[in-house]
């Protein structure tokens, strides 16, 4: 019976690792999230938030590879530094024309929150990178998107592991620690999911630039609706600019640079060292 599990965790290894962080991760939340109330549901949602880390990590040591080798790759940063302008113009700049078109929507700004939103930014952006959503990054684009796209396009992928990220944030919607539709935001997430997608295979394979974009984008997006007066000044779903703003711009980097690839003159190396170990791997395989 063990040696059936672990064949198919090796044959498998993206469906274990997404049932393995949904289950690590609301194993956390389902019960803190029922015993805490209001904002500090946010503080105790992170420990579960380290969720798609380590599944990746145990995923990787049941399938008998090197943990530490992982994460040497994973961890490597040394790539040009305009991916990581990249990471944080993508966010920045989407979150300035959602805001440009807010202050269009609702006649102005309210120039008391101008200040604190922009401090905040600052803030927000060293811990959602550190605690608030970067630490995601090592496993959805650091194990589960090379995995799948060993197998899959680079669009495909993107939408599968943007699904199964919206859906791992289903515990948020339920206690209502997130404030938003949630079928709004799944679709925002899974958008999202393309330009990660784009950022990773272009910088081949660089997750801490994905990191630095996650919290970024976690950090931004809120800026615009703060300084507008709140999501109750908007006349239309903030969920709405969400997929609208980020929408646009996958739209155009699919239709840039196509659906297989998500990144200029590809090749393997662009797709990432863990995208090529893997088809090395299933190459000697089948040897």
């Amino acid at each position: 019976m063990v040696s059936r599990s672990l064949d198919a965790v090796d044959r498998y290894p993206a469906v274990t690792y997404f049932g393995l962080t949904l289950a690590l991760s609301w194993g956390v939340w389902l019960p803190l999230l029922s015993a805490v109330d209001g904002p500090m549901g946010r503080i105790a949602a992170i420990p579960g938030a380290f969720g798609p880390l380590a599944a990746a990590a145990v995923v990787i040591r049941l399938r008998g590879e090197s943990v530490r080798d992982w994460l040497a790759s994973t961890f490597d940063w040394r790539r040009s530094p305009r991916w990581y302008a990249a990471a944080l113009a993508v966010p920045i700049g989407v979150s300035v024309a959602m805001g440009a078109v807010m202050i269009a929507l609702t006649g102005g700004v309210d120039e008391s929150r101008v200040a604190p939103a922009l401090g905040g930014f600052a803030i927000n952006v060293v811990f959602a990178t550190l605690l608030g959503g970067g630490q995601e990054e090592f496993g959805w684009r650091g194990f589960a998107l090379p995995h799948l796209q060993a197998r899959y396009s680079a669009l495909s992928a993107s939408v599968v592991v943007g699904a199964v990220w919206a859906l791992w944030h289903a515990p948020m919607f339920a206690f209502g620690v997130y404030d938003m539709s949630p079928a709004g935001y799944a679709a925002f997430v899974v958008v999202a999911s393309v330009l990660f997608t784009w950022l990773y295979n272009s910088s081949r394979g660089c997750v801490p630039a994905a990191v630095l974009m996650h919290g970024t984008l976690n950090a931004s997006v809120n800026v615009p609706l703060q300084v507008v007066g709140g999501p109750s000044a908007l006349p239309v779903p903030f969920s709405a600019l969400l997929v609208g703003g980020f929408g646009l711009l996958a739209l155009v980097l699919v239709g840039s640079y196509g659906p297989k690839s998500l990144a200029g003159d590809v090749g393997d190396p662009r797709r990432g060292r863990v995208t090529r170990l893997i088809e090395d791997r299933r190459s000697t395989q089948r040897r």
